[in-house]
């Protein structure tokens, strides 16, 4: 926690996809961009929500939801704009490893809990897959729904 009282927030790739693409809880992902200085100090991800978060957004243009220009806006907004401190995956890859031999997520979740863990924090994402693989295991804590945002805030 900082000084003021605020805390780092690791942010999933699919919440950080919402703020550019208008879909099934986009609203309550903006509602965690706009917490940055309020509630949240600054979030934090591995180097690959990168080329993660392009990969999410030319997959939709492959299927036609998005033209190639929305791409290229998306991923110019998101690389210039949004405030995120990136950390090297290679630095979280050691207990990465560990959380995917112990719980089956696959390698790139792995690396947001490692980083989630080693910061005393959570990851905020929208992945119901990656929550209900890790829901008996000790790294629930680790994880907040974005639907339970908000519960995060109060």
């Amino acid at each position: 926690m900082s000084e003021r009282g605020l805390r780092p927030l690791v942010l999933d790739t699919n919440v950080a996809v919402k703020w550019h693409l208008n879909e099934e809880w986009s609203e309550e992902a903006s509602d965690v961009l706009a917490s940055v200085g309020n509630t949240i100090s600054e979030f934090l991800a591995p180097g690959t929500i990168q080329p993660e978060f392009f990969n999410t957004l030319w997959q939709r243009q492959r299927r036609g939801d998005i033209t190639p220009d929305e791409v290229r806006r998306g991923w110019e907004d998101f690389v210039a704009g949004e405030p995120i401190t990136l950390y090297a995956p290679e630095d979280l890859m050691p207990r990465a490893a560990e959380i995917v031999l112990e719980t089956g997520v696959i390698v790139y979740d792995a690396l947001f809990l490692a980083l989630a863990e080693d910061a005393n924090t959570v990851l905020v994402t929208a992945d119901e897959k990656l929550l209900r693989i890790i829901e008996n295991t000790v790294f629930a804590n680790l994880a907040l729904p974005l639907a339970n945002f908000p519960d995060l805030t109060r």
